[in-house]
């Protein structure tokens, strides 16, 4: 494996302010789709009142999630939109209401559940995993074979992003219940926290939480990006490595997000579906970056209006749903955030100039994965697909570290994204 790279984190000031609620938004635009595997199936009809953490789409397969309501109001549409990534779906478009309920308990809250119980308030809160692939939960937690380690993933190397650092710090002890559910869920002996050392507030407030638990121990990584992919964090910490076309679970281990956790602990202790994510607002446009507490569903440029005066249309911003190395590069400002949306980055545009190949090999040093980038692009120019699927590229994990470290700032990453399309 390549070493990774160490990009400029730019976290220092999202990261010592605490999280931030944002108003009700006029609408939220709910995505049956925002998951891997089947999407949800809507179970609401136009006009419907419903009310805050509602089902409003169920579940439909054995890999799907349920999705609910955010927000009290009244259903405005349910037609299929663009999302962004290039994907297409069902959404249900929900008009805020002008009266909204208060916190209270959507589902009975649990006490000392069992592994079943679990499981199941997990898939009935329709929680997925929060760091970016959207796993359905309760799926992850019933691998298919016997796992002896469950992993929390406190990494987030991702520059800009702190959404899950101030998770952390803030509910810890939160975070860590989750994490103790997730282990008891899935069978594990031992429960291992991974953090990086760049994040000592948090580190502190996780190895206070975790002292009460004697099988789960936390771990200080390097900070490097991107130590936070699960395959190189479980090297990194175990010592196993996974095979390519493998997942996790072939070595005996589930890797799981800081707010997934949050997010379990609240469905089993306090019933909470989830409806809500913390999310990093940041980037070189905005003059102070902030964390957010935001309903599903919200729309971007709602999100931004609270953050950055003069946003109107695209162009003027580059502005990325995710970090800026993985995240999606967003054409409308009208996308409503997803369970998976850990960040919104607003950058100036930027234009690459890209030069030929001068084969330094700087892109095969740093590939986490151990390919040879400057092989695939060769193939790529060439139009060979085949060839590039021969050389790995079904491995690439479009971390975008190659891209990074190209001195002829050739889009590898993009290349690479565009190929496996056309497998």
């Amino acid at each position: 494996m390549g070493i990774g790279i160490k990009p400029l984190t730019n976290k220092e000031t999202a990261r010592f302010e605490p999280i931030q609620n944002l108003p009700v938004p006029e609408e939220v635009i709910l995505y049956t789709s925002q998951h891997i595997g089947a999407p949800s199936e809507v179970i609401v009809e136009k006009k419907d009142t419903v009310r805050k953490g509602q089902l409003i789409a169920s579940p439909k397969g054995g890999c799907s999630a349920a999705l609910h309501s955010s927000i009290a109001g009244v259903v405005r549409d349910i037609s299929k939109v663009n999302m962004c990534g290039g994907r297409s779906g069902k959404a249900v478009t929900i008009k805020k209401e002008k009266v909204q309920e208060q916190e209270k308990d959507f589902m009975k809250p649990l006490s000392s559940p069992d592994a079943d119980k679990i499981i199941k308030r997990i898939a009935d809160a329709g929680i997925v995993g929060m760091g970016g692939a959207g796993f359905p939960t309760h799926v992850k937690i019933v691998p298919p074979k016997p796992v002896d380690i469950a992993f929390l993933n406190g990494c987030e190397c991702e520059p800009f992003l702190t959404a899950d650092e101030r998770v952390m710090t803030e509910y810890n002890k939160k975070v860590v219940e989750g994490f103790a559910l997730l282990k008891k869920a899935t069978g594990a002996e031992k429960g291992i926290i991974g953090i990086e050392d760049d994040k000592p507030v948090a580190i502190e407030k996780i190895t206070e939480a975790a002292a009460a638990c004697d099988d789960i121990e936390v771990k200080i990584l390097e900070k490097i990006y991107p130590q936070g992919y699960e395959k190189m964090l479980i090297t990194n910490t175990t010592g196993r490595t996974i095979p390519p076309g493998k997942l996790p679970f072939d070595v005996g281990v589930t890797v799981h997000n800081a707010s997934t956790c949050l997010a379990v602990a609240e469905a089993v202790f306090e019933g909470k579906p989830l409806i809500e994510r913390v999310v990093t607002v940041s980037g070189e446009c905005l003059p102070h970056p902030v964390n957010y507490r935001v309903p599903l569903g919200m729309p971007v440029s709602e999100v931004l209006r609270y953050s950055i005066s003069g946003i109107s249309k695209m162009g003027e911003f580059d502005v990325y749903m995710g970090g800026p190395m993985m995240g999606v590069s967003l054409d409308s400002l009208d996308y409503g955030i997803l369970k998976t949306t850990s960040g919104i980055i607003v950058q100036r545009p930027f234009f690459r100039k890209q030069a030929p190949c001068v084969k330094c090999g700087r892109c095969v040093d740093t590939c986490p994965m151990g390919l040879c980038p400057q092989r695939l692009n060769m193939f790529y120019e060439g139009r060979d697909f085949g060839s590039m699927s021969e050389a790995g590229l079904e491995n690439c994990m479009e971390c975008g570290c190659c891209s990074y470290e190209c001195p002829s700032e050739i889009c590898l990453t993009e290349r690479f994204k565009e190929a496996k399309i056309n497998l």
